[in-house]
């Protein structure tokens, strides 16, 4: 059985305890549901709104639940310069749409 250890109401990452025969693990789950919709209805906008933000626009949201995935499944890290081409390549990809602000292509 899992119990709550913490919730983070910013990030909305909780972390479980489980018990196991082995010992135990610690979950971590976080909510992305608010940064997706919240993307949806920036693209909702059109991208001429997006065009008009000016030279700095924000291009994508990427939850810190989905930066940990794409690090631990593809070796991916959002924030090292090196791994550019690969984040932007995932975030053209039709899988991750909806981190994307606007429908473009990055």
């Amino acid at each position: 059985m899992k119990r709550l250890l913490d919730f983070d109401p910013l990030t909305g990452i909780s972390e479980y305890f489980e018990a196991t025969d082995t010992g135990f693990v610690v979950h971590t789950h976080q909510d992305v549901e608010p940064w997706i919709e919240a993307n949806k209805q920036r693209q909702n906008l059109g991208r001429d709104t997006w065009r008009k933000q000016g030279d700095w626009r924000l291009e994508a949201t990427i939850p810190i639940g989905i930066q940990y995935k794409w690090l631990t499944q593809y070796g991916i890290d959002v924030w090292n310069p090196d791994h550019r081409k690969a984040v932007i390549k995932k975030l053209n990809d039709p899988e991750w749409r909806y981190l994307k602000c606007a429908e473009v292509v990055i």
